[in-house]
């Protein structure tokens, strides 16, 4: 396949690869945004669900039998299931369960920590609210994501279904610039693929055609990235291991992606 179309569909590629990248950030970031946004006591359900609530214990509590769970509705079952260690600060946890009806009324719940001994709310204080909504529809348009407002897929779910993808096209660049370095060197060129400043003038880097060492002093005409246009000369310099280096002439400068053919 001639280098020039190789060249074209290593871009296209690339593009799309960028672009997978880019939106997977984009997907990343309104996820992490509805994150620092959400009240952790907050918890949307529908009629039917049910959910854990976990917080330190109270101050003054040891067990589970000094504590009491309560919920704003009668019909909002609670229940104190057990108490654990922290598995990273450590202390005593409390687990409990919050169950609502399947004929729950839309509207906001509350459940609230007290000490069973005396009554009194507990310190620091535990409330959590559970925000019901009447079927799914209703509680993804009170998402703040915006990407699950939209489409109701979490974000997080999108940007991993898109990392395939970019790496798949790195992978298929990769395969791709393989050949082209075959088909240039079928032609006696060879891709440019570091340009330096340096107080000599620029130099470049790139492959050599062949196995054998170029002399140095050899004359490196450097051309466009279709080989249509010359864009200046360059001198060798150096033959570090299987590539070149070349010093620009008369003030030249060529960005990586160019083209130097051995004249």
């Amino acid at each position: 396949m001639d280098f020039r179309t190789l060249i074209n569909r290593r871009k296209s590629i690339g593009r799309l690869g960028a672009l997978a990248i880019c939106l997977a950030l984009l997907l990343a970031l309104d996820g992490m945004v509805a994150g620092g946004r959400k009240d952790p006591h907050l918890h949307d359900l529908l009629p039917g669900q049910s959910l854990n609530l976990t917080d330190p214990l109270p101050r003054g509590a040891e067990r589970l039998e000094d504590l009491s769970l309560r919920a704003s509705s009668p019909n909002i079952s609670v229940r104190l299931v057990e108490t654990f260690s922290g598995f990273w600060l450590g202390g005593v946890l409390w687990r409990a369960e919050a169950a609502v009806p399947t004929d729950a009324a839309p509207g906001r719940y509350t459940v609230a920590m007290y000490y069973a001994h005396n009554g009194t709310e507990a310190a620091p204080p535990q409330r959590y609210v559970l925000r019901v909504h009447p079927d799914a529809r209703a509680m993804q348009g009170h998402a703040l994501s915006l990407v699950q407002r939209t489409l109701g897929v979490s974000p997080y779910f999108l940007a991993v279904c898109l990392l395939p993808l970019a790496l798949l096209s790195m992978l298929l660049s990769l395969v791709i610039s393989r050949n082209i370095t075959v088909a240039l060197a079928q032609n006696g060129l060879s891709e440019i693929f570091r340009a330096l400043a340096s107080p000599e003038g620029q130099r470049i880097s790139f492959a050599r055609p062949s196995e054998a060492p170029l002399p140095e002093g050899a004359r490196v005409e450097v051309l466009d990235e279709r080989a249509e246009r010359s864009l200046g000369w360059a001198l060798v310099v150096a033959n570090p291991r299987r590539d070149a280096e070349a010093l620009m002439q008369d003030g030249a400068t060529v960005r990586p992606g160019t083209l130097a053919r051995i004249t």
